[in-house]
């Protein structure tokens, strides 16, 4: 994905309020939330392509992890 679409994303980001078996929220099995949380937009702004692809590779994998 280009930088300008994944951040696109990232603000477009809309959590729910859905909790799993432990009470947390779902939302942090998005990669986008959890980038999202994490840095701040002047951050992310200032990663390159390539960090932020890397990120959501990582916040994926995460993901998948938790479940």
């Amino acid at each position: 994905m280009t930088k300008d679409e994944i951040i696109e994303k990232i603000k477009e980001y809309k959590p729910n309020t859905a909790r799993n078996s432990m009470g947390c929220s779902e939302n942090w099995y998005n990669p986008y939330y959890a980038i999202k949380m994490t840095f701040d937009l002047d951050t992310l702004e200032k990663m390159s392509e390539t960090e932020l692809n890397n990120l959501i590779k990582l916040a994926e994998t995460i993901s998948e992890g938790l479940y």
